[in-house]
């Protein structure tokens, strides 16, 4: 039967595109709305997202939650990889997403993976009899439980695993003390068996026939077929291979294709510091990579983290720099805290809070009220007033490093460019984005006020629409940097209120000097002009 798959969303030469990249490969392609699909019942096999809108995000929150649709594999697509709205459309339910240009060989991939777990799962919950088939024939390690977590079964793949021989297809029972190897993981076990709802990626301590602990994530596979008194789980092996093991796996894939549980038992999940899980690359930069991640020995509703990861051992200072400056700067509503370093292949990974909301990036295609604007300048301006505080200078405010959370709390992310300032007052080192970046730190002489050139930037921005200082061509934008003065913001929006536009230009005096000597002048002077900046009402457009 051919795989259905519904694009919802304005069928747009990209969405076209991508259309004509799952029709050319066999799968039979609709256009949709998607309140058409949840208005008329519309059961795709899988279901692509083309709208990145806050509404989009809902709709798939909606989709999501109805029993019909809820274990519809479904994807967004995204105009433009940005960190924030990746993270947004999977925390809203989505499963994938797809980045534009859309490339062939990735969107089949992605697509085929989806419907392949899909087609398992439906194998799995079809009737008692199929699954009890699957159970045995599987090549994933599975387990069945009471409700109590008193007797458990094993299938013959995780009894291979564990060192039981078993006899063709025979199942294997045991009891908690055979199965779970101590008391801790009796405990996490108690607790996912406790909890509503589906429990995935967490660690427990299974006891091989030897008696040793053999890491696994256990993933609930809510198997009605399995009868309301028993429990069923996936058990993913935990570990990194072996490059024996790699070579063992790359022959059995290419001269044993029949041998699944042979494969089963040489797949390996990688843990961070033998804890967190990678679920989703958020993006990455020049010394290393971000990866959201999922602490695999907690249950409660903070179990996601950010890891960043360096490419090489070299990066190691810069990282572990940049952690001495959130301990430096915790705790902070505005600072993303630092939960703990570790290290993995000789190489220092930092695991931080992870801030979930939108970019101010992703904001600036919206109508701000005026309220909002005030909330988020002040805010900004408090962090980067803490950070001077403690003698930090950020060197890259931008607005893809603000995050506004679904509470409002603003987050200043990034400190990776950031420096501890000693008993001088200047970095020779040139860091930042252009468009944001002070005559001085263009030179490659930043300071404690190249961070308020950069906020007062970002007011003009939010005020006008516009960046005081733009070119397509960087070294116009340079000159411009250097030698122009910006056009005054009330002659771009005539209701700034005078002193607040005199406040802004001084923020972009070329000459340092004439600058707020740090973020807390710049407050001070702000809130005496305007005693009630940032306390008045106004609800965020997008928070429900």
């Amino acid at each position: 039967m051919t795989p259905r798959i519904i694009l919802a969303g304005e069928a747009s030469a990209a969405a076209r595109e991508l259309a004509g990249i799952l029709a050319g490969n066999g799968y039979e392609v609709t256009f949709s709305s998607l309140e058409q699909v949840l208005g008329e019942g519309l059961r795709p096999d899988l279901l692509i997202i083309l709208d990145e809108s806050p509404e989009a995000y809902d709709a798939v929150h909606r989709f999501k939650s109805q029993k019909d649709f809820k274990e519809v594999p479904l994807i967004v697509t995204l105009d433009q990889f940005e960190a924030a709205a990746a993270a947004r459309a999977l925390e809203s339910g989505a499963d994938e997403f797809l980045v534009q240009p859309f490339r062939a060989p990735e969107v089949l991939a992605r697509v085929a993976v989806l419907l392949r777990l899909q087609d398992d799962r439906r194998l799995l919950v079809a009737s008692q009899e199929e699954f009890n088939r699957i159970f045995h024939q599987t090549p994933h390690p599975l387990f069945l439980c009471d409700r109590q977590g008193e007797s458990f079964t094993l299938n013959p793949t995780l009894a291979r695993l564990l060192g039981y021989s078993t006899k063709g297809n025979e199942k294997l029972p045991l009891a908690t003390a055979d199965l779970l190897y101590g008391p801790g993981d009796r405990e996490r076990l108690d607790k996912i068996l406790a909890r509503e709802g589906e429990v995935k990626h967490v660690k427990v301590n299974l006891k091989s026939r030897e008696g040793r602990p053999v890491p696994v994530l256990l993933n609930d596979l809510t198997l009605p077929a399995a009868g309301p008194e028993m429990h069923g789980f996936q058990v993913a092996p935990v570990g990194s291979p072996s490059p024996l093991k790699k070579a063992l796996k790359g022959l059995v894939e290419h001269l044993l294709p029949s041998a699944r549980d042979y494969l089963a038992l040489l797949q390996l999940t990688p843990l961070l510091g033998g804890r967190y899980e990678k679920i989703k690359k958020l993006g990455q930069g020049s010394f290393g990579e971000v990866w959201l991640v999922v602490d695999t020995e907690e249950l409660g509703p903070q179990r996601q983290f950010v890891a960043k990861i360096p490419f090489l051992r070299a990066a190691n200072p810069k990282f572990r720099k940049e952690a001495a400056i959130c301990e430096r700067l915790a705790p902070h509503p505005g600072v993303v805290g630092l939960v703990t370093t570790l290290e993995e292949d000789g190489k220092l990974v930092l695991i931080q809070e992870y801030a979930a909301g939108k970019t101010l990036a992703d904001m600036l295609g919206e109508e701000l009220p005026r309220p909002l604007v005030e909330r988020i300048v002040l805010q900004l301006i408090e962090v980067v007033a803490h950070a001077h505080r403690h003698q930090v200078m950020h060197r890259d405010i931008k607005p893809n490093n603000i995050i506004i959370q679904p509470d409002g709390v603003l987050k200043l992310l990034d400190f990776g460019a950031a420096k501890i300032l000693k008993d001088k007052d200047i970095s020779a080192t040139v860091v930042g984005s252009r468009p944001f970046m002070a005559p001085e730190q263009i030179m490659g002489e930043s300071e404690r006020r190249s961070d308020i050139w950069a906020i007062g930037v970002l007011m003009y921005l939010l005020y006008t629409g516009d960046l005081p200082f733009y070119s397509e061509v960087e070294k116009l934008l340079i000159d411009q940097i250097l030698e122009q003065e910006p056009v005054p913001p009330r002659e771009e929006n005539p209701e700034i209120p005078p002193p607040l536009e005199e406040i802004i230009l001084k923020c972009l005096k070329k000459k340092v000097g004439e600058r707020y000597p740090h973020a807390l002048a710049l407050r001070d002077d702000l809130l005496r002009q305007f005693p009630h900046y940032g306390t008045q009402t106004g609800r965020w457009p997008w928070i429900q």
